[in-house]
């Protein structure tokens, strides 16, 4: 027998001994119509296909929480007292490892999770290189979770080594089931009531709550694992003390897709359902969603994107560009003085301009309302600014729009845009090229799509920006200084 046959022999034993598993099970079913497959060859591991046509409704797998991997199920709690303290990211991973031994009731279940992923945090650094001028490379966090690997993991190892022997605690295992949490977890309601109710996978619960948290200091070291241990014990405690992580065996096995989207998971007090929710034919795949991400978080959280699907694409602008360029003509105390306008102003309407950074969307590239604002702000003159701040708090957010598209702010947005886009390491046409060049690996391609996609928004940005019917009004210098910008609050 060939090595190749060996080992799609051994793919196929894991994956019958863990269904075997799950049967053993009280409470599991399975519906005989559909069929965990090997789909290696189109990079995407195991995928969950239906048997026979399956329709609308139908209940594809009923899974009880006995089943789940999680803190509470581990039982680790009792023998690892600190662990309630780590916060949920840190607390499934540590669970994760202790359970990840070869005599774990969980054994069959890691036997089936990926050991390699192609997410940015694995890359090279060539292929990371690729990912310039794309925000990805911020979000990445690989140093924040060396760092609580370091500073938490591996000292809690070190006092509790009774609970890990014969297992693999290394760094690298440390991030396997970081990668794993990300692509593969669920968030669970605790105490589910007596009605049923969908399952928030991650992606789409962490999107739902980018509105409330920094969606940087969360996602961005969560995508090797865990935001640091104070971070993690310190916010949403209220979140984590209604929900909990898990590792929803077989649900993770479906790959997503928002547009094939055709099974979602309900729970109910004891058991999790897999549900169609669109009639399935015979052969065709069961999708569950990751929420409507841009191709930049699919590759981040995932490792994968979506060739031709950019309609969820956004390009991120940050603040001190805007900074940079459009107050370049004030010294530091009167930018500053701006800044701090800009946020009393925010705080006592609850209707903040300043963020981080901004987005232009595919389907939208205008420039967002609180960037033209900030944009107006930063080059109004000495006395037009002291009558803005002794006007009522609402006056800024009355300007008309049009008023605010001055040729100031034209030829300053221009500038924005085209230093944006020089960040990249090419141009459009030369990536609409390597697109096609089929001796590039998997991981550039990935990047090519990414960074692609993100300069077309740019360049149509940029045109729109030009067309702009410009508001009456005097000419104001908008080139960028050498000082460098103040970060906002």
């Amino acid at each position: 027998m060939t090595a190749d046959a060996m080992a799609l022999d051994q793919f196929a034993e894991r994956s019958d001994r863990f269904m075997a598993w799950l049967a053993a099970h009280d409470g599991f079913r399975v519906s005989d119509k559909i069929a965990l497959v090997d789909m290696r060859a189109e990079k995407q591991g195991r995928a969950v296909v239906a048997a026979a046509d399956v329709a609308e409704g139908e209940v594809l797998f009923s899974l009880p929480r006995t089943a789940l991997l999680t803190v509470e199920n581990s039982g680790l709690a009792a023998r690892i007292p600190e662990l309630a303290g780590l916060g949920a990211w840190v607390a499934l991973i540590v669970a994760m490892l202790a359970e990840s031994g070869p005599g774990s009731r969980w054994a069959p279940y890691f036997d089936v999770l990926p050991t390699e992923f192609t997410l940015p945090m694995f890359w090279t650094d060539a292929e990371l290189a690729e990912l310039a001028g794309t925000t990805v490379l911020d979000k990445i966090g690989k140093d924040e979770a060396e760092e609580t690997y370091r500073s938490v993991v591996a000292p809690l190892v070190a006092r509790h080594a009774d609970v890990f022997a014969g297992v693999d605690t290394s760094l690298a295992a440390f991030h396997r089931m970081g990668s794993l949490i990300l692509s593969y977890s669920f968030d669970l309601e605790r105490n589910p009531g007596g009605e049923e109710e969908e399952v928030a996978e991650e992606a789409e619960a962490e999107e739902e709550a980018e509105e409330e948290a920094e969606e940087d200091a969360e996602a961005g070291a969560g995508a090797a694992g865990p935001p640091p241990a104070e971070a993690a014990s310190d916010a949403g405690d209220d979140d984590e003390a209604d929900f909990i992580k898990a590792m929803v065996p077989l649900a993770d096995m479906l790959n997503g897709d928002s547009d094939l989207n055709n099974a979602k998971l309900f729970y109910t007090p004891t058991n999790l359902e897999m549900r169609a929710i669109a009639p399935i034919p015979a052969g065709a795949q069961v999708y569950n969603t990751y929420g409507d991400l841009p191709n930049a978080d699919l590759l981040r959280r995932y490792g994968y994107v979506r060739p031709g699907k950019t309609a969820n694409d956004v390009v991120e602008i940050g603040a001190d560009a805007i900074l940079k360029i459009a107050g370049a003509e004030l010294n530091e105390a009167n930018l500053q003085k701006r800044i701090d306008f800009l946020t009393d102003v925010g705080e006592a309407n609850d209707e903040y301009i300043l963020d981080e950074t901004y987005e232009l969307a595919c389907e939208s590239p205008a420039v967002p309302l609180e960037a033209l604002l900030l944009t107006y702000v930063l080059q109004l003159s000495a006395p037009e600014f002291r009558a803005l701040k002794k006007a009522e708090p609402t006056a800024l957010f009355e300007v008309p729009r049009r008023a605010l598209k001055t040729e100031a702010a034209q030829e300053a947005w221009l500038q924005i845009l085209a230093a944006k886009a020089a960040e990249y390491p090419t141009d459009i046409v030369t990536d609409e090229n390597l697109r096609f060049d089929t001796a590039l690996g998997f991981n550039v391609h990935n990047a090519i799509e990414v960074r692609l996609s993100e300069k077309r928004i740019l360049d149509r940005a940029a045109r729109a920006v030009r067309d702009w019917k410009l508001a009456a009004g005097k000419k104001r210098k908008a080139a960028a200084g050498s000082r460098p910008a103040k970060r906002v609050r």
